[in-house]
């Protein structure tokens, strides 16, 4: 197949390079559209072949209305909001937004049929056509990735009780006590940016804030579709588009984690995008303490392990690092004796000697200073 591709390209070439306009014969402009723009060989993409490159990024809400009325025109709009339909329907691309007029159009036809109406002269859309519509049509962002509510709460994350605190506080007030805010004239949290070393359970506590709110959870990363710089601009793009398409939508929160906050274009730190920017430390003495604890709390502990001098002995491990030397404590009783039922103190000793913590006090001092050097401490944590 590369090789094909290759030979395609090199034709496509000699066939482009062949293309000279001249006062008796009119050239041919060659348009081509990809998902994949990295994937084209760069001798296409040189002055002279494509010359023009034009990012067709997600529609904004204005174009997410104007798409809609297109495709609705012709059919009666009867007590419909479109705007806030469009204000519902972020991520939604222009064949998404079609295959949801198509599904709206239907639930008015069938509407009409049951009701043994007229469908040419009588059908018309209504809120719940759009309803139906969007039950069925999801954006496309979102196929193949498993949307559910995650079965993570905050009891199953050790330390933390500020940034936990904070959260609860950012994500569950606007759904407990919505009408305090509207007094108030206070508009909630529309993102948060959790930054820390790798291994802190920053994703763990976005999951634990969804379980808390009983709300849907889906993870995206970011890592993968940014090995370059083309692919870095087109995904900050989308997402800039997609934050402040945020603001006519109510009940959209917006979670991002990271451990190279340096690295941030400044456009995604500014109010109105990310809103709340809290540092995950690794885990002091106390913290150390309550992972051990939910790590071991189905284990059976001999009366020889001290999971505080544990805690103690295991300065500068990660959660992550801590929720490993307890599966692995298990995992070297059963080695010692199949039959085991007990986890005694040598099992953690052999296996905390066997561990090096990832993190270095420079590397924590790196993580934590960006919190003075960001020109918005004022809300960092």
């Amino acid at each position: 197949r590369k090789g094909q591709d290759v030979r395609i390209a090199s034709q496509l070439g000699i066939l482009m390079d062949s293309n000279k306009a001249t006062s008796s014969t009119p050239g041919v402009v060659v348009v081509a559209s990809t998902n994949s723009v990295d994937a084209i060989d760069p001798a296409l993409r040189r002055y002279g072949r494509f010359d023009i490159e034009t990012d067709v990024t997600v529609p904004n809400k204005k174009e997410r209305l104007q798409i809609l009325e297109l495709y609705t025109r012709k059919i009666p709009r009867n007590s419909c909001d479109l705007e806030s339909i469009a204000a519902s329907c972020n991520g939604y691309v222009g064949a998404d937004l079609w295959a949801l007029c198509r599904e709206a159009i239907k639930s008015a036809i069938r509407r009409s049929l049951i009701a043994k109406k007229d469908v040419k002269k009588d059908s018309s859309l209504t809120m719940e056509d759009w309803k139906n519509a969007s039950s069925l049509v999801q954006p496309s962002i979102t196929r193949g990735i498993t949307v559910e509510i995650p079965d993570v709460t905050w009891n199953d994350i050790g330390g933390l009780k500020d940034v936990k605190t904070k959260l609860r506080q950012a994500v569950e007030w606007p759904m407990k006590h919505p009408a305090a805010f509207s007094r108030l004239g206070i508009t909630p949290n529309r993102g948060i940016l959790l930054h820390g070393p790798p291994g802190c359970s920053k994703t763990t506590l976005a999951k634990a804030a969804a379980n808390a709110a009983n709300v849907p959870f889906f993870s995206l990363r970011g890592d993968s579709s940014s090995s370059s710089s083309a692919a870095s601009e087109r995904l900050l793009s989308t997402l800039l588009t997609e934050m402040d398409g945020l603001e006519e939508a109510k009940g959209v929160l917006v979670f991002a984690a990271t451990n190279r906050p340096y690295l941030l274009d400044a456009a995604l730190m500014r109010p109105g995008r990310f809103d709340m920017i809290l540092y995950v430390p690794p885990p002091d003495l106390e913290g150390r303490l309550e992972i051990l604890n939910v790590h071991t709390r189905r284990m059976k502990l001999q009366s020889d392990v001290d999971l505080r001098k544990l805690a103690e002995d295991t300065e500068l491990f990660t959660g992550a690092e801590l929720a490993g030397l307890c599966r692995e404590v298990g995992t070297a009783a059963l080695r010692e004796n199949i039959d085991a039922s007990v986890v005694f103190d040598r099992h953690f000793q052999i296996v905390k000697n066997a561990l090096n913590p990832s993190l270095t006090k420079e590397a924590i001092d790196s993580y934590s200073s960006f919190r003075k050097t960001s020109s918005r401490s004022g809300c960092l944590e």
